[in-house]
This record gives C-alpha cells, structure tokens and sequence, in this order.
C-alpha cells in the first residue's frame, strides 16, 4: 500500500489547496447560492481528504494526530455539541442547520476532519508558506473584484455601499479581510526578519534583494485587504482591526527587548493609533465625516441607536432562555425558540424572525449552555497559551506572536456582534492547525507506537480497513452532500417560472424536492406555503392549484408535528390559510403561535384582520388594543388599535391617540367608509388630497368618497384631475364619467 502513498499524499494536498478558492463560489444553480455552494464544496472536500488520510494514517504513524491542548478542546467542543443537540429541543436542525446557514454539528464534525488533515499532511514551514500564499492570492482576486464594483466596471449583485462581492454579506467580507491582513503581515515579518543572523553579510544582501519585491507584494495584499474592509462598513470588525493594532504595538511596546528600534515602532503605532481615535471622536460632528455614509456609520455610534438598542434587547431575550438550560442549552440553530418565547416588543422595527444573537458567544451559550461556550472559548486559551508560554518552543519571535494574538483579538471583537460563517470558520481552524504544528512535541510522544495498528501486517490492513474507508467515504458523499444538493436543486427549480408546462412543473419539483426526505424539508414546506399564496390568482389549470394547496396543507401539517415549538411555522400556516379564506383554520394557527410568543405583535395583527373580515370587530378591537399596549410607540400598532376601534363603534379612542379623528390614512377612510360615516370618510379623503395632492391615487380616492355620498359632480370633478395627473388613466378614468353619469358604480 505504500508504494502508493506519493500519490495519495499529492491528491491530499491537492485537494488541500483547493480549500482557499471556496469563498469565490457562488453557484447560481443552488436556492441560498452565496452559503450552500460554499459549504457542500467544503464538506466533499473535507469527506475525501479524511477518507485518504484515514488509508495513510492506517499504514503510517506519521501521519497519525498528535494530542494537544488546542485539539483536546476541539474534541470537547464536537462532543458537548453532540449531546447539545441530542437533548435539545430540535434535534434534526441542531445536527443538519438548513440552507440558509449550513452550520448545525455536521459542520462542526467536518471542521474537525479539516483540522486533523491539515495537522497531518501541512508538515512543514514550507507547505504551510505555499498554503497561506495561496489563501493571500484568492484574497487579492477577491479585493480586486471589489475595486471592480466599486468603480462601476462589474455588477455589484448586493450593492456598493457596503460590499460583500461573493460572500453574500459584508460582515463575513470584512472578517475575510481580517484575517489576510494579519496572515500577510505574519509573512512578511518572515520574509523581512530571517536570516539576517544565519546569513552572512554578503549573504544577507542577496537575500534582501531577492525579498524586496516579496516584502512590497505582502505591503500590497495588506493594504488591499485593508481597503476592501474599509469598504465592508462592518463596524464590529473595523473597531477589532483597530483594536488588534493597538494590541500588538502594545505587546512590542512591552516584550520586544531585542529590537529597539522594532520596540519604538510598536510604541509610535501605539501612540498614533490613540491619537486617530481621539481624533475622531473629537471631529465625529464634522461635515466630512457626516457625508460620509461609511465614517457615519461610525459617528452615529451610541447606546441609543436603533441597531444599539436591538442588539442589547436580543442579548438579554438570550439571556433568559440561557437561564432556562444552562448546562447544554438547546441544542445548535434553536435560538428563534427563545426568541419567539422571550420576544421583547420593543424589536417591532427590527426583522421579524431572529435565528442568531448577533454575538458568537452568547450564541455558543444558547446553543451549548456554558460548558459549549467553555468548550469555544478554550480555542482562544489555548491558541494564547501555545503561542506564549516559553516552555513550547514554537519558534515565533514576539513580533510574530504578537500578529497571531491582534488576529484572535479582532476576531474576538467581531464575534461580539455578529455570528460566525463557514469561510471565517475556515479560517480559523486554519490558525489552529498551523498553532498545533508549530508545537515541539517531546521525543516520546514521536516515538510513541500505536500497539493495535502497528501490530497489524500489510496485508491485514489492506484487506480489513481499505474497503471499509472506502465505503465510510462513498456513503459519506452522499449522505452529507448528495441529497441535500438534489434537494437543493429541485427547490430551486420548483421556485422557478417554467412558462411553456405551467405550475404542473412546479408541482412536480416540490414534490421530487420532498421526495429526498432530507434536512431541508422545512425549508421546502414554508416555500412552498408561500409560494401557493403568491399563485392562487395566477391563471392556470384549476386542479394543479388544488394539487398545490393540498400539497402545501398536508406538508404543513407534517412539520408542525415535527416541530410543534415553532411560531414561525404557525404564523406561516395561519398566512396561508387566511390568503385562501379558510378564516377558522387560520385562527386556530394563530392562537398557537401566540401561545408561542405572546408578545410578538405581528401575530395579533394576523388574528385581528381576520376578525375585520368576519365583523367580529370587538374580538378585533380587543387583540388590536393588546398589540399596542405592548408597545405604545409602535405606529402601525397605533394606527390599527385605533382603525379597529372605529368598527367596534368607539370612536373616541380615535380622539384620544391622535386628538382628531380625521386621519389622512385610507385605512381611516375604509374604515368610516364600512361604518357609513360618510362625511368623516369625505373628510379623510380630503385630507389625503391636500397632503398628496399631485398623486392621481388620492383624486381617486376621494371621487369614490363623494360618489359613496352621493355628490356625482364633485366625484366626476376629482376623476378629470386625475386624468390630468396621469395622462395614462384617461381611457379608464373616462369610463368611471360615464358610469357616474349613468348612475352605475364605477
């Protein structure tokens, strides 16, 4: 079998480099594109790479994992989660995630994979060299294709103010940057500092000679890099890049004794950093920096910001349901439970559905209670403790150590605000990786026999496990990736316009995507809830729309039995339900999301409105005031609180949230319109017109309103000052006259 190995080995590694190019993918062809592609590449990359490593560990103890702190913490890291799930209260999407985020414990098994390899085959300072340069060149296409959009050249598919070229977001940008900026700068420190001491002099000036254009390189990539994360406005990991920067001119400033120059530096950097920040501060009202939307965006920092606000109203949401399960939390991808359970109303202008906290460790402690967060946070310990302790000799000089901790210092900080993904997490399995190696293990431990392999002949080996790593791998293939892909795939194209066959085609994806029984079923379900309700009034055969719904129904009914916890899926249901009429089934969903989370306010909205249909208008006047009693400075909660209190007959209630009741609002003019208060109606409608009066829509409105009064001039009047608005409405607004005239209703 080892004649073999040379080959194994290249294919290895050849498939180890690959992993660099993964964020550049976007396949078009899969349903959430900038996160599926990314992370199926990298667990079929990792499933091979572990299957061949597993074929040469077997025959070869060289290639076998040695123990340290850093992968100790791993291995707890990988098991508490799996029991984490295992308890939790969704254990499917604790182990699976879904398409959006691709995270869950399957993620967390192949990053460990990836570790073990790359510990294993990245065995020297020189493949590591061609690893980190390869990962800086992918970065250089990356920030050149952001200047690209920057400048207008290609499209920018997410928009340039802030940008995320092919990540999909710019905070996963910005940490991308991060991390190359740091990597370059570790590189360079290499390729400036070595050999001046081995070398002799004449040696030394070839050297430098041949290093000038390396150290200008590196200079580039970092300066690149530091432009793209200008250009991400990511706050959090701009303040932890700065942070970073002033940590490592303070540990120069402190532990360089050798270079007093290089300590002058770090103490200059330090100082001037200071200064930099102070001066922002100081000139954070100047008109330059007020125009500009990335320097305003750190300007406008402050505790009472909305984004401030939402986040600390998040963290402590978290906090409650931690007390909850503190020991193993709920399992991985469960914090929309407690954010539904613990919803504070005053998120009413924040997205409606939260799947993370935005802070990486409070979501660790959710998800993994505080023996998962102590698990996480010991990849930082011991990364620190390998790097600094004197009795390892890693052969770092401080200025090197002082680069690896600023890169866990502003990875640390930017984890604060928002949530990892699968390129950052990449990335830092990589730095733990490269940490592990650089450990001098003790003789023993190199010398150290595993008695059962090692006892084992050739033959045996080949016989025993080949077939079966090769089966593990296949069946891995397609287990992990396969059908999740296929699923992927056919969601995608079920979503999809297919104009020549019609929504029977649709029909027909939905339900091959289903067929695979996969990970992503709930996914598919509330698609295709919301897409039956987004083509119930498109012309098409009537018992493919029977099929749809029905399909869509039962499918419904599958996944609450599945997850019966979750709100989000009844409120889907409840929405599905009331688009199609069926008020009392729509009902019953409503009331058990509300059960769910009692204080979210758009839930109320959903039973209210159908009680407005069914004119049970005290019912809807009674949720309605609910909902803006849980946060009176919610305006749409105001505004139906008091709209309901008009079809309940309590007019006064108007009076007293807005001290008139002449709201120039057309759903104040509905509402009058459906209680015959006709001249209230009129007087809304005039109200709207005066305060739009150059939209046709207005003129319109208030032509109804006198026609429903009876005033057909006045109507006929406001129609021909529409026409003269909108040219276009002429031949229609003609025929509204002429019904008018003839006494029909236009």
């Amino acid at each position: 079998m080892m004649r073999y190995e040379k080959i194994l080995r290249n294919i290895l590694l050849g498939a180890v480099f690959v992993i660099p190019f993964i964020p550049l993918l976007v396949p078009s062809s899969l349903f959430f594109p900038y996160i599926v592609g990314k992370n199926l590449l990298f667990r079929v990359l990792v499933e091979v790479m572990f299957g061949i490593w597993a074929v040469l560990a077997i025959f070869d103890k060289k290639y076998r994992p040695r123990f340290s702190f850093i992968f100790t913490g791993i291995l707890s890291l990988v098991g508490i989660m799996f029991f984490a799930n295992l308890l939790g209260i969704n254990s499917l999407k604790g182990f699976w995630s879904n398409y959006e985020r691709m995270e869950g414990w399957i993620t967390l098994l192949h990053l460990l994979g990836y570790f073990v390899v790359m510990t294993s085959v990245l065995d020297t300072r020189k493949l590591w060299n061609r690893f980190f340069n390869t990962s800086l060149a992918v970065s250089v296409w990356v920030g050149l294709y952001g200047i690209s959009q920057i400048a207008g050249w290609t499209i920018a598919h997410q928009g340039t103010s802030r940008l995320d070229i092919s990540f999909g977001n710019a905070s996963y940008l910005a940490i991308y940057t991060i991390f190359h900026i740091f990597l370059a700068l570790f590189l360079l420190v290499r390729h400036s500092f070595l050999g001046r001491s081995s070398l002799g002099k004449e040696g030394f000036i070839r050297h430098k000679k041949w290093n000038d254009w390396v150290v200008y390189t590196y200079i580039g990539v970092i300066l690149l890099n530091i432009y793209i994360l200008y250009h991400t406005a990511t706050r959090g990991a701009i303040l932890g890049f700065i942070g970073s920067i002033l940590l490592i001119s303070f540990l120069l400033a402190i532990f360089e004794k050798e270079n007093k120059n290089l300590r002058k530096t770090g103490i200059g950097i330090l100082v001037g950093t200071l200064l930099f920040v102070g001066g922002f501060i100081a000139l954070k009202d100047a008109s330059f920096i007020r125009n500009n939307s990335i320097l305003n965006r750190f300007a406008t920092i402050s505790l009472e910001e909305s984004t401030t606000k939402s986040r600390f109203m998040i963290w402590n949401m978290a906090w409650q349901g931690i007390k909850e399960r503190p020991i193993l939390g709920w399992g991985q991808e469960s914090f929309n439970y407690i954010f539904n359970e613990t919803y504070d109303p005053g998120m009413y202008d924040q997205e409606e559905w939260f799947d993370r906290t935005h802070n990486v460790f409070m979501d660790w402690l959710v998800v993994g209670g505080f023996l998962g967060l102590l698990a996480y946070l010991s990849l930082f310990g011991t990364l620190l403790y390998y790097l600094w302790r004197k009795k390892h000799d890693n052969g770092f000089s401080n200025f090197e150590k002082s680069i690896f901790t600023g890169l866990l210092a502003g990875y640390f900080v930017h984890n604060l605000f928002v949530f990892d993904n699968i390129t950052s997490y990449i990335l830092f399995f990589t730095i733990l990786a490269f940490i592990h190696n650089q450990i001098d293990f003790n003789k023993e431990e190199k010398e150290k026999k595993d008695i059962f392999l090692d006892n084992l002949d050739e033959d045996t080996k080949l016989k025993t496990f080949v077939p079966v790593l090769i089966f593990l791998m296949i069946f891995s293939l397609y287990f992990f990736n396969v059908k999740g892909a296929l699923a992927n795939r056919n969601l995608l194209l079920a979503l999809s316009p297919h104009p020549e066959i019609g929504l029977s085609e649709n029909l027909r994806y939905f339900e091959k995507a289903l067929s695979y029984n996969s990970y992503a079923n709930q996914e598919i379900r509330e698609q295709l809830l919301q897409f039956v309700v987004k083509t119930k009034d498109v012309g098409a055969n009537q018992d493919t729309k029977n099929n749809l719904f029905e399909l869509a129904k039962l499918e419904a009914e599958k996944e609450i039995e599945r997850d019966p916890e979750n709100a989000r899926i009844e409120v889907l249901i409840g929405s599905f339900f009331s688009n199609f009429g069926k008020n009392d089934e729509a009902l019953r969903h409503f009331e058990r999301a509300l059960t769910l989370s009692p204080n979210k306010q758009s839930i109320h909205f959903g039973m209210g409105y159908i009680y407005i249909t069914q004119k049970e208008y005290q019912k809807a006047f009674d949720i309605f005031k609910e909902a803006y009693k849980l946060d009176s400075r919610y305006e749409k909660a105001k505004s139906l609180y008091a709209i309901s209190s008009i079809y309940a007959g309590k007019n006064d209630v108007v009076m007293s949230l807005y001290g008139t009741d002449i709201i120039p609002d057309p759903n104040f003019l509905s509402a009058y319109r459906d209680t015959r208060q006709l001249s209230k109606m009129i007087q809304v409608a005039e109200a709207i017109v005066e305060n739009t009066p150059n939209n046709p829509q207005s003129h319109i409105s208030l032509s109804a309103a006198y026609f429903e009064n009876g005033q057909k001039s006045k109507s006929i009047e406001e129609i021909r000052k529409a026409i003269e608005l909108d040219p276009n409405f002429k031949a229609q607004g003609e025929l509204f006259i002429n019904r008018i005239q003839s006494g029909q209703k236009p």
